[in-house]
Parts: C-alpha cells; sequence; structure tokens
C-alpha cells in the first residue's frame, strides 16, 4: 500500500457528530461549490467550498440524528431525521424551507432512505418501516406512497438494517440488507423477493455501483463482504474481506467504480481496488469513527482534479481528500 496523503481540506463547525454528507451542484453552473452534512443532533450545514465557511446552519430535524442527506437537483436537499421524518428542503430560499415531509413509521434503527430517479423523470424514495423489518416505497412526484415491503418470514430476520436502490438490466429494484445477513433483491411492483443471499455476520452499511454491478456490505465485525448481481437478478457473494478492526459504519464505491472506501468505528477509511478488491491505502486522520463517506461525481472546484472523497467523522469534523485521480 501506499503511503497515505493527508486531506485536502478539513471542514469544521459542526456542533456534534457528522452522521451524513453529500456534494451540491450549482444551479447555475453544474459545478460542485458546496458541502451539506447532517449531524446527530438535528442540525444541517451548509459550506461554500471556495471559502471554506458554513453559508446556512439550521435544525432540520431538532433532537433527531440526520442519518441520510442527498441532493440529486440543483437547490433541492433531502434529509432523514432517525425516528422522525424525511424531508425535502429548498436550499435556494432564504433561509431554507421544507417544501415536503414524508413520515417514518415506527422505525427505530439507522436505516438510511435512498432515492432513484426513473426514466420519465418521476423519483421513487425507499423509506424505512414500518416496524422494524417494513421498506415503504413513494412516488415523490405525487407524493403516493405505492408499497410497503415485508419479508413473508419477518421474524426470522431480525431489524432492517439498509435498503439502496438498484439497477440491473434496467429494472430498477430495492435492494435491502437485514440483521440476520439476508441481503434480498425485491421486485416493487409486486411486492416479492427476486433473489437473495445471505452473509454470515450482522450488516451495518450497504452499497451497490449500478455500472460494474458490484455491492459492499459492511458489518460489526472485521469482515466486509464483496457481492454481485448479474443480468438474471442472481446475487452472489464474490469475496471476502479482512479488516484490522472491527466496525465499519460506511461504505462507498467512487464514481467511475474503480476503487471502493469504507469508513471504520477505528476512525480509519480504507480504500480498495475494487476489481481485485485490493488494499491501497489507510486514511487516517479523524481521532473518533467515521460515520459517512460521499464522492463527488465531478471534479470540485478548489480542490483539483477528479472525484473528492467526504468523509464526516463523530469527531464533528468532515476532512476532505483528493486521491488516486491521476
Amino acid at each position: 500500500m501506499t503511503s497515505p496523503p493527508d486531506p485536502v481540506f478539513v471542514l469544521r463547525g459542526a456542533s456534534a457528530p457528522v452522521m451524513s454528507v453529500t456534494f451540491l451542484e450549482n444551479e447555475d453552473t453544474g459545478k460542485i461549490q458546496r458541502i451539506a452534512a447532517g449531524t446527530q443532533e438535528g442540525q444541517v450545514l451548509i459550506w461554500d467550498l471556495k471559502t471554506s465557511s458554513i453559508v446556512w446552519k439550521w435544525s432540520g430535524h431538532p433532537g433527531s440524528s440526520i442519518v441520510w442527506i442527498y441532493s440529486h437537483i440543483p437547490g433541492k436537499l433531502w434529509t432523514q431525521g432517525r425516528h422522525d421524518s424525511v424531508k425535502l428542503w429548498d436550499i435556494t430560499a432564504s433561509p431554507p424551507e421544507a417544501e415536503s415531509q414524508y413520515p417514518l413509521v415506527d422505525y427505530l434503527g439507522f436505516s438510511q432512505c435512498s432515492m432513484t430517479c426513473l426514466v420519465n423523470g418521476n423519483s421513487l424514495l425507499a423509506v424505512p418501516g414500518p416496524s422494524q423489518l417494513g421498506v415503504t416505497v413513494w412516488d415523490t412526484k405525487t407524493k403516493y406512497k405505492i408499497c410497503s415491503l415485508i419479508p413473508q418470514d419477518a421474524k426470522s430476520r431480525g431489524s432492517l438494517m439498509q435498503v439502496v436502490w438498484v439497477n440491473i438490466a434496467e429494472h430498477i429494484q430495492p435492494l435491502v440488507a437485514y440483521e440476520s445477513g439476508h441481503i434480498s433483491l425485491w421486485d416493487w411492483s409486486n411486492t416479492s423477493v427476486i433473489s437473495e443471499t445471505c452473509v454470515n455476520d450482522n450488516p451495518i452499511c450497504l452499497s451497490f455501483h449500478n455500472d460494474s454491478q458490484t455491492g459492499i456490505v459492511g458489518t460489526a465485525s472485521e469482515k466486509v463482504f464483496v457481492f454481485r448481481i448479474d443480468t438474471n437478478m442472481s446475487i452472489t457473494v464474490a469475496k471476502e474481506i479482512q479488516i484490522t478492526n472491527p466496525g465499519v459504519s460506511s461504505c462507498i464505491t467512487r464514481p467511475d467504480g474503480k476503487i471502493f472506501s469504507l469508513g471504520g468505528w477505528d476512525s480509519r477509511i480504507r480504500l480498495y481496488a475494487s476489481k481485485k478488491c485490493k488494499p491501497l491505502a489507510v486514511l487516517q486522520y479523524h481521532k473518533k469513527t467515521v460515520e459517512c463517506l460521499a464522492y463527488s461525481k465531478c471534479d470540485v472546484e478548489h480542490y483539483g482534479f477528479g472525484s473528492i472523497l467526504a468523509a464526516g467523522s463523530s469527531d464533528h469534523s468532515i476532512s476532505l481528500w483528493n486521491i488516486f485521480n491521476s
């Protein structure tokens, strides 16, 4: 492995652990000039990356940890408060305003929401709940609740741990990880499980890269699983990786599919080559758990060429890294 670099910058100003982070595109230029984060206390912060200063800070979910933050349209920002609700914000307003809200029904876990955009311009939002096991699918254009996905053998699966949308051969489906280790691909149109596999540990985080059809499962132990979904919708565990210390709270693949990153309970960020799952670097800056990771989809002004990695931590800071972009 290469000797690790330092972060290109560290963003401060959060008064609580940073639980979620996302890059924001500028409405006029389409370039990335800002970054948003959600904290354990329910605050939303937006930094200008040119000045490295906070431009907005507000209480989005008072007293509720913001476990998911996401933007797919310039000027709009989604936030999910644990035990609270999902909100869509207009961040062009001064101050930012909540446009719409979706309930979290009796779900007490840490699963994040997931959103996917359809060809017709609509978006589907997967929300954890009802109860500890369900996933509810919403049409965000009509605000219509389409269905709830609850496994028939629900009790044997434990809690819902994570849900992400995947696109397999032009079929967009939710992929769900359960406490039991089951990783299940659902057909939301008829509320049935298409296929599934099982990992022999408790999943904590789940991610999937549509172009490579490869996903990552981080667990509470030293085990990390790499899996693939083929065009027949079959899920196969391709590789089991052992890391030094237990606990992966966040996992993500870079937009080009070449590298995946793991955020650890041990405060480290581990980078791997996606194809052969070869370790590339261990990034050390934070003093506490790396709670969340995000990659920029393109160059970030002022921070150089390529995808920039942002890591939010329980130490109240966000580190920015430009690595392996040459």
